[in-house]
């Protein structure tokens, strides 16, 4: 979603996807330190760029795009096998958090290189609830993610602007989530650090930036239809 339309969206969302966790829905956004254990999560930097989009459970059944649509010249598997079990058991995690029943739909995960950005976005239906993981990186300095919280009004009718919401910088040491509101909290991550030609093999150091996005719907909420969604297109 293009930033005329992120406008759009905010000022007609009434704040559909209500939780019973007060900071979650106040914020948008809610961050749980050591949210699983990083063991189980960790990947090496693979060679390839572009997509892959598992279409199975063996490592093999799957299908590669070389252009990745949102971040260009990063790398991004959907459903990756070594992902799936996690993605329904941090999913009770996040029930227990915010107080409300979740169906899966998909998840994927992106290792981002040197010069490269995540435009500011809303996510699709099926990501009603999502929770982004920080898996590991080899960068020296931080690299937040940035989310906008909601603006608030007199009345539900948005006619008068009571407080504008505030674009925040979230750090996430590695093992952290930042649980959001995917649909309705736009979010992005300014200029990696470092440099293409600094990250080359020939160093002995490719600089990246590992992240795992797990994408839930609520199962009474008005996108429990997108349940289906397993994010290959």
């Amino acid at each position: 979603m293009k930033e005329p339309e992120i406008i759009a969206s905010e000022w007609s969302n009434h704040g559909s996807t209500w939780t019973n966790n007060k900071q979650f829905d106040e914020d948008g956004y809610y961050v749980v330190r050591d949210l699983w254990n990083v063991e189980e999560l960790y990947h090496p930097l693979p060679t390839e760029r572009g997509m892959l989009m598992y279409w199975g459970k063996e490592l093999h059944q799957f299908e590669h795009n070389p252009v990745e649509e949102q971040v260009d010249g990063s790398l991004s598997r959907y459903n990756h096998p070594q992902y799936r079990r996690i993605h329904s058991k941090i999913g009770k995690k996040i029930e227990e958090i915010i107080g409300r029943k979740l169906y899966t739909t998909y998840f994927y995960d992106r290792f981002y290189l040197p010069g490269q950005e995540l435009k500011k976005h809303t996510d699709r239906d099926s990501c009603e609830i999502s929770v982004t993981v920080h898996v590991s990186t080899n960068l020296e300095e931080s690299w937040p993610i940035w989310i906008k919280t909601p603006n608030t009004y007199t009345d539900k009718t948005k006619k008068q602007l009571l407080t504008k919401g505030e674009e925040r910088s979230v750090v996430l040491q590695v093992g952290d989530g930042m649980i959001y509101k995917g649909c309705e909290r736009p979010h992005w991550r300014h200029v990696m650090p470092g440099t293409l030609e600094s990250s080359l093999p020939t160093n002995n150091k490719e600089l990246y930036y590992h992240q795992i996005f797990f994408h839930y719907v609520l199962q009474d909420g008005q996108r429990a239809h997108c349940a289906w969604d397993r994010g290959v297109t």
